[in-house]
């Protein structure tokens, strides 16, 4: 144990962790810091949860002695004794204690949910002030909705961490404002290809060779399935639900109903039910409900799902090249997911709206074309009328991959431009 505790906490020599890309959460947590509230952060895997730690860690660094600060990754098989074993915690840092010489102050524990009980230790050391501030990260929406948000309600803060924003991406290669974009449009469009077909985890974008892309996003979809929907969900028909995914990465933004898709699988919709929840509360994907002011319709409606990630979608279904409508139409969910209090739905009747993107009292319908031609044109701004006078709208936009144009009270935008 001592080996790997040392080898997780290499800013213990007082060397900062380099190589990371700036997140625009990291300022809200650094606010947070100020107060002893546990900070949770839940998202899929390898979308840099940790990489935020690291970030936290390098300006604990500034003020704090590196050995006052612990992080345990506590999916190494090594802290096996700890998951079904809470208690164990307490040794873990006893041990660390005893390597540095310094009493812990501010503790990281990394992918919690591999820890079963692991809210009754949490709330133990945070009750005793044991430590001066406490980070948590799981990979499951589902964290809190146990034990932990009883225990310790008001006691903590929760956010979502996604893989990069497009506007996080921009940054990193230094496009900050609109005469960046208009200077560099030839990068910017490289920047959104890029976005289209490989997605946005941090990782992806530090490697530039396809095959390898390809395979590591691969491998990341097997590490999500096998410990995040299958182990932690306890699945045993993994071959169905396998399929099932499959299916739904090979059909994103294709409305559908429980029943429909329970049919198309071979299944009951119950088990659909089921395994929609599991893949939901992994992060893979998002359910969207058909728009509508009645709660009740809003049961009974369409769906639509779509992939948190462009990457995971092309790794698992590859029709990039053949499906750029479909990408984009993803990619622009996926950013609309990140924008913080926002909620996205879309609208089916005789025509269909893809997006209703509300944040406070502003309501924006949104349909995404590829290209807008002469083919698609009605079709395209006939999908604002599916929304009838149900709800007052402060904007109908059309985005698309790189066109500017106005008709009647309908904005044509390139999506680069609208979501950075």
């Amino acid at each position: 144990m001592e080996q790997v505790l040392v080898h997780q906490n290499p800013h213990w020599q007082g060397k900062r962790y380099k190589e990371l890309f700036n997140r625009e959460l990291l300022q809200s947590l650094l606010q947070k810091c100020k107060t002893r509230h546990i900070q949770v952060l839940t998202g899929i895997r390898r979308c840099g949860k940790s990489s935020l730690f690291r970030l936290l860690i390098n300006e604990l660094l500034k003020t704090n002695s590196p050995k006052s600060i612990l992080s345990i990754n506590l999916d190494d098989p090594v802290f096996f004794e700890a998951w079904n074993n809470p208690a164990f915690l307490y040794n873990i840092v006893e041990t660390a204690e005893k390597i540095t010489g310094v009493k812990v102050k501010y503790l990281f524990l990394d992918e919690v949910q591999s820890v079963i009980g692991w809210e009754k230790y949490v709330k133990s050391v945070y009750d005793s002030s044991l430590f001066k501030k406490i980070f948590v990260t799981g990979s499951n929406s589902s964290l809190l909705q146990n034990d932990f948000s009883t225990l310790l309600s008001g006691r903590y803060f929760c956010n979502t961490v996604y893989p990069l924003s497009f506007k996080e991406i921009l940054s990193i290669n230094k496009i900050q404002n609109n005469y960046d974009m208009a200077r560099r449009k030839t990068k910017v469009l490289s920047l959104l290809d890029g976005c289209l077909e490989w997605g946005t985890f941090p990782e992806i974008w530090q490697i530039k060779n396809h095959p390898i892309r390809l395979e590591l996003l691969k491998n990341y979809f097997e590490s999500i399935v096998m410990r995040d929907c299958v182990a932690y969900h306890k699945i045993t028909d993994i071959a169905t639900f396998k399929r099932l995914l499959l299916f739904i990465m090979s059909s994103l933004g294709s409305p559908f109903s429980y029943k429909s898709l329970a049919k198309a699988m071979g299944s009951n919709e119950n088990t659909i039910k089921k395994y929609l929840y599991v893949l939901a509360d992994s992060y893979i994907i998002s359910d969207i409900l058909n728009f509508s002011n009645s709660q009740k319709e809003v049961a009974r409606n369409l769906h639509k799902l779509y992939s948190i990630d462009n990457g995971l979608a092309n790794a698992l279904s590859y029709k990039f090249a053949e499906s750029k409508g479909k990408f984009l139409e993803n990619f622009v969910f996926s950013e609309l997911n990140k924008i913080p209090h926002g909620e996205v739905s879309f609208c089916r009747s005789s025509n269909e709206c893809d997006f209703i993107f509300k944040q406070g009292n502003e309501v924006c319908a949104i349909q995404v074309c590829y290209e807008l031609n002469a083919e698609n044109r009605d079709r395209e701004i006939g999908g604002f009328s599916a929304l009838g006078k149900s709800v007052k709208l402060n904007r109908k936009v059309i985005l698309t991959y790189n066109q500017v144009e106005k008709i009647g009270d309908v904005e044509v935008l390139p999506a680069w431009q609208e979501l950075s």
